[in-house]
């Protein structure tokens, strides 16, 4: 089975996001979420590669009030299925943040 690949729109956003997560702008990344909202895309995202992307690269860098938006914010929208499939990476994201905080 081959690998499965990112859609080059699909990494974009997850490269803007983490330019902003890098540089700690809590404001930029939620007006970034705000803006990709509004936009009319060609083919729809994958959003929960996405947001698994994004919040355990907050959590590595250890941005706890990042990684808490996109647990508590964002990933409340995804459907129930993705949500099903995301679950246990809030586990390892806690752990990300507690062994960026001793660092």
């Amino acid at each position: 089975m081959p690998a499965l690949i990112a859609a080059p729109m699909d990494k974009e956003i997850v490269d803007v996001c983490k330019r902003h997560i890098n540089m700690n702008d809590i404001e930029g990344i939620h007006l970034y979420y705000k803006e990709l909202m509004d936009t009319q895309f060609p083919r729809t995202p994958d959003w929960s590669w996405i947001f698994h992307k994004v919040y355990l690269h907050a959590c590595l860098k250890g941005r706890k009030e990042l990684a808490t938006w996109c647990q508590m914010g964002i990933f409340p929208l995804l459907d129930p299925i993705q949500q099903a499939a995301l679950r246990q990476i809030f586990a390892y994201g806690k752990y990300l943040l507690q062994r960026a905080k001793a660092s």
